[in-house]
This record gives C-alpha cells, structure tokens and sequence, in this order.
C-alpha cells in the first residue's frame, strides 16, 4: 500500500481488479466460489492489491444460508457479563 490510507490511483486499481476478477468469475464460471483481496507491499502509490478467486471454497448457496442462520439464531448464546455498578460517590 501507497501508506497509511489509500491514495485515488490505489483505489481505482483495486476497483479495476474487483471487475475483471468478476468478470473473469461470470465467464469460468464460478460464481460459487469465495474471492479474497490482498493487499500488496510494494511502494508504488498506485498499487493497491489484487482479488484472487478461491476455487476450494463453495460459498453456501441462498437456502442453505437461511438454514445456516435459523440454526445459529435458534442456539442459545452465552450471556454478556454485567457491569459492575460504580459505587456514588461522596463529598468529603
């Protein structure tokens, strides 16, 4: 990355690789893979990263998702810790 933020030629590559990776997606055919993004370390400042297509992870498809989440919402969750009050203080 160019530094601490990116800078505006950074974030136009990283756009430009989302839609050629999409694109590269929609025409082999995997739509149902996972796309990760790496960042890249070089100090051109408009270099920001590219996607890569991961062809190991079938992402769930819409029904099994909503199966997914019924079961996790349905799973009792462990409970927050409380806060302990502040004791009022006191004029001295």
């Amino acid at each position: 990355m160019a530094g601490k933020f990116l800078k505006r030629g950074a974030i136009i590559d990283v756009i430009k690789s989302q839609e050629r990776t999409n694109a590269l997606q929609k025409r082999a055919g995997l739509s149902d893979r996972a796309v990760r993004f790496t960042t890249c370390g070089c100090p051109d400042p408009d270099c920001g990263g590219w996607h890569t297509i991961l062809e190991d992870r079938i992402l769930p498809t819409d029904a099994e998702s909503a199966a997914i989440l019924k079961v996790d919402n349905g799973a009792r969750k462990p409970s927050k810790p409380h806060r302990r009050t502040k004791a009022p203080r006191t004029a001295l």
